[in-house]
């Protein structure tokens, strides 16, 4: 028995017979009855267009009497529950590099589900010591998603956007490996290094937010000016040994010294070094230290595949638009197309510069050389990206 319409109450029934096919408006009613003990199948088939059918999986052929589980986003096969592992993808730094947009923009693919929350921290400073093994540290990290849920959803997918992992490498790699070791897709969002550094303080010195969000921010720098934390941070990276070619006081690089020093393992010891002082449950460290962003893939592309990374530039999604770099994005984590409603930025506040003309430059003058070194990392796209030249006129 098949009965569609326009409203529930309006509902006629319609005559069929086995294999009969017919139109419906995708706005229409109705309901079907078996009214027999014979199993049959109830089929309601989507028209696309040839453009966008191109772009969706292989099909696949049924077994005969196989169950499926549809929802109003996913169709999936019985025998596929529990295949896709919890979670599938990690945003993980860096801070205050747009990491919080590129979260929401995937949250609004039909197939990628939210996480619980958005920062689990599972690895850092949520890390539950007093697990003793994997799979212990596995269900704690597990509280964070949908994983029930998801197992018997193949299809779609969740993860997390923790931008702390980027540079806290030392902790997190170690305890991701033991606690999810299946292959994983990871994201990192960059950013002109020197504006990151600005908006990182700006966020940790404000005094609005929850008194949670002010608890994690952290209080160190409250009562400094900015200029105090980079210095404060270049006398902490000089103590470990990280960057013998920086003249702190003149601000003029050894470019000889940088070059023979560059990638050697004294370098990672030292970089070993800096990340070992990494505080928990506060925010306000490595102001410098994050924007160094060649030395803080490095770990994390010596212990994962460098295909199972994608690295996007902030400024791009400006430049080349939402819509374009959201592409890439659906490809890595092998999602078709889907064009996000909301593009608005996340996460952003409005405050004066801290920088004068002269700190503005010196800063520029330091990351220049990492700059150049992460472009011989990720290849020719990344050439001079923030290239900023000396200016006479600061840009306020």
């Amino acid at each position: 028995l098949f009965r569609c319409g326009g409203t529930v109450e309006t509902m006629e029934r319609i005559s069929t017979t086995p294999g009969h096919v017919f139109e419906m408006n995708n706005q229409a009613k109705h309901a079907v009855s078996n009214c027999s003990n014979d199993y049959r199948v109830h089929a309601i088939l989507d028209y696309v267009d040839p453009e966008y059918a191109a772009s969706l999986p292989p099909q696949i052929n049924l077994d005969p009497a196989e169950i499926l589980v549809q929802t109003r986003r996913s169709i999936d096969r019985i025998k596929d529950q529990g295949m896709r592992p919890t979670p599938s993808y990690m945003i993980l730094g860096a801070q205050k590099a747009g990491t919080t947009s590129l979260y929401e923009y995937m949250i609004q693919h039909p197939l990628i589900v939210r996480s619980r929350r958005r920062e689990t921290h599972c690895f850092d400073w949520r890390w539950n010591s007093s697990l003793t093994t994997a799979s212990e540290q596995r269900k704690w990290c597990h509280q964070a998603y949908f994983k029930e849920e998801l197992s018997q959803h193949p299809s779609c997918l969740t993860g997390d956007s923790t931008p702390s992992y980027l540079i806290d490498s030392r902790r997190v790699i170690q305890r991701l490996k033991a606690v999810f070791p299946w292959p994983m897709k990871f994201f990192v969002m960059l950013r002109n290094p020197v504006k990151r550094a600005e908006s990182h303080f700006a966020m940790v010195t404000s005094p609005k937010g929850t008194p949670a969000q002010l608890k994690t921010r952290g209080f160190e720098w409250r009562d400094k000016s900015f200029k105090d934390i980079v210095m404060e941070d270049l006398q902490n990276m000089r103590q470990c040994g990280l960057i013998p070619y920086w003249n702190i006081a003149t601000g003029e690089l050894d470019q000889a010294l940088f070059d023979s020093f560059s990638g050697t393992d004294k370098e990672n010891h030292a970089w070993d070094l800096y990340l070992k002082d990494i505080p928990l449950n506060t925010g306000s460290y490595s102001l410098l230290g994050r924007g160094m962003y060649e030395l803080n893939l490095r770990p994390w592309l010596a212990n994962f595949a460098k295909h199972d990374f994608l690295v996007l530039p902030l400024e791009r999604f400006e430049s080349d638009g939402v819509s374009s770099i959201m592409e890439k994005v659906w490809r890595h984590v092998g999602l078709p197309s889907y064009q996000v409603d909301d593009e608005s930025a996340k996460n952003t506040r409005s405050y004066d510069s801290m920088m004068d003309q002269d700190l503005y430059n010196y800063l520029n003058r330091f990351f220049e050389p990492h700059n150049r070194r992460l472009e011989t990392l990720l290849g020719d796209e990344w050439r001079d990206i923030w290239m900023d030249k000396e200016v006479e006129n600061f840009p306020q």
